[in-house]
């Protein structure tokens, strides 16, 4: 039998949803000190136990919980001489 979420993580993954993104991942732990531990897939953040839920969304809405992408060249070209750079 599967153990249930705790009611932080299922509202957790609401305010997730709501905002249109994967709820897969995310979890909440209230923890002994008073703070609010938030898992993703992209990393891990605390909050103080009051107030927790209005950080956590400015902050995904921030987008500081989306995956982090590697920069890429879209132009499909190299720069040559004389156009920018350092080299």
């Amino acid at each position: 039998m599967v153990k249930p979420s705790p009611p932080e993580t299922r509202l957790l993954r609401n305010l997730v949803r709501l905002h249109g993104r994967d709820p897969g991942g995310f979890e909440a732990k209230v923890l002994p000190t008073g703070m609010v531990q938030i898992t993703a897939p992209s990393g891990a953040a605390f909050y103080p136990l009051d107030g927790w839920i209005s950080r956590f969304v400015r902050h995904l809405h921030q987008g500081l919980f989306d995956g982090r992408r590697p920069a890429t060249l879209t132009s499909g070209h190299a720069a040559a001489s004389g156009e920018g750079g350092t080299g």
